[in-house]
């Protein structure tokens, strides 16, 4: 079967299962079945093989679905560098209220009245806060007082909570603060990782 391109208007020779459709011309044109080739093109030693290359339309749609992919990959992209940097995005709990008593004995019981927010707009998963003694303000020579699980907190929410422990009966006698670490087992992805909270005032230990 002899197909002309529509462009440049060159011959070719298919076999007869083969489709015009299916091929495109050296030049990229459009192959349809020839209705009067010339008498020089009778003859099937002068025709050439047709290029097997895909349609110019197939192109087209492949790059379509190409360009569709990258719009994607940039959306997301774009979306975990938001998160990444936008601490109002991600769950982010945050101690913004600690009172404590004046004086506390050895081995007796002490309440700490705290506020828990979560100041982002995802919701956290379950994590931790330790609360420990610490003779100033600094995480060098704390006494561990005990640790409560929080369970997840929406965002934006506010937990207002009394905490109860038992002093150690042996910590030396003195003047702490009640030293709190938000998510003190690094379970949770936070924008701000800076957990650690103290006490306005010191509370007497006697």
């Amino acid at each position: 079967m002899k197909v002309q391109c529509s462009k440049c208007g060159k011959y070719y020779q298919l076999e007869p299962d083969e489709r015009p459709s299916d091929f495109q011309c050296d030049c990229g044109g459009e192959l349809k079945i020839a209705k009067e080739p010339s008498t020089a093109s009778d003859d099937s030693s002068n025709l050439s093989e047709p290029s097997k290359t895909p349609k110019s339309s197939d192109s087209i749609f492949d790059d379509w679905k190409k360009q569709y992919l990258i719009v994607i990959a940039v959306v997301f992209l774009v979306i975990g560098l938001i998160a990444a940097d936008n601490s109002n995005l991600l769950g982010d709990p945050v101690l913004t209220n600690l009172t404590v008593p004046s004086n506390v004995v050895r081995g007796g019981e002490i309440i700490i009245p705290n506020t828990i927010e979560n100041q982002g707009i995802l919701p956290t998963n379950d994590f931790n806060i330790t609360f420990q003694f610490a003779p100033e303000e600094s995480p060098n020579n704390i006494t561990f007082l005990g640790k409560i699980r929080m369970s997840d907190i929406a965002g934006g929410e506010t937990i207002d909570q009394k905490t109860k422990f038992k002093v150690p009966k042996n910590i030396k006698p003195g003047q702490y603060y009640i030293r709190v670490v938000v998510d003190s087992d690094n379970e949770l992805f936070e924008s701000n990782e800076d957990n650690d909270f103290y006490s306005s005032k010191q509370v007497n230990i006697i």
